[in-house]
């Protein structure tokens, strides 16, 4: 059996050429995915952080009671709010009443002077 030298050396710098690229794309299809790894626990440790965050902000919100307290407590001033108003306009009413004495008074003083 007579082999050729040339041909086995062609088939075996083939087969190292085909061996070297299945372990290139291997190793970086390794690569990326690794990257795409790392870049995927970054964004969910900044999820994480956010939600977290979030978590706080809900706890610290006034719930269904808090909010119930706060309503009665508006309604009781806008009550007292009122009676405010009138005895507001009861001070008015007597301050306008007091001017309008004032006046005549003296409007009597100039015209007896």
């Amino acid at each position: 059996m007579n082999i050729d030298l040339d041909l086995v050396v062609k088939v075996a710098t083939f087969v190292l050429a085909l061996g070297s690229v299945v372990f290139t794309f291997f190793a970086t299809r390794r690569e990326d995915v690794d990257i795409q790894f790392e870049t995927g626990s970054k964004r969910m440790e900044n999820y994480e952080a956010r939600l977290v965050a979030l978590e706080v902000v809900v706890n610290n919100m006034p719930g269904k009671d808090e909010m119930h307290q706060l309503q009665l407590m508006m309604t009781e001033m806008a009550g007292d709010m009122k009676a405010v108003r009138e005895g507001m306009r009861g001070l008015r009413d007597g301050q306008l009443r007091q001017e309008s004495i004032l006046g005549r008074h003296e409007d009597h003083l100039r015209e007896n002077s």
